[in-house]
């Protein structure tokens, strides 16, 4: 499971006073694309390559609110991959506590929109972040 270190800022505060709910989806894609690109396919390597990687379906469960300065911990694996897509398993913890889980379903497609199987080299990247279905729950 990849590991993305991220340290709450002021501007994703709400009127709350903690982290609006629409930021977690910026954490969540930005520990994907660590993932990805730390796994060896980085995501501007695989648009020159004329592929996208696009979001299907997101859903997120909100545990626990995050605040100011709050050093969150965003883990990231894949629990299932097809030809075309891959269903991802995140969770973001505070304080060894988790906070959000979400999973997310990312199809691959050209840059003009027309879906496609992953290519052969991402294939063999994102098997270094295959999850078991322990790791998951």
């Amino acid at each position: 499971m990849h590991e993305t270190a991220i340290k709450v800022r002021f501007n994703e505060l709400d009127s709350y006073g903690h982290v609006n709910h629409s930021n977690y989806l910026h954490y969540f894609e930005e520990a994907r694309i660590s993932a990805m690109a730390k796994a060896g396919k980085s995501i501007d390597q695989l648009f020159n390559e004329g592929y996208l990687l696009v979001v299907a379906q997101i859903e997120t469960r909100f545990l626990a609110p995050a605040f100011l300065s709050d050093n969150l911990l965003i883990q990231s694996g894949i629990a299932q991959t097809r030809r075309a897509s891959a269903q991802w398993i995140q969770r973001i913890t505070k304080d060894k506590s988790v906070i959000a889980i979400q999973n997310t379903r990312v199809g691959c497609t050209t840059t003009k929109g027309k879906p496609c199987k992953f290519p052969a080299e991402l294939s063999h990247a994102i098997k270094e972040l295959i999850i078991t279905k322990e790791l998951a729950d």
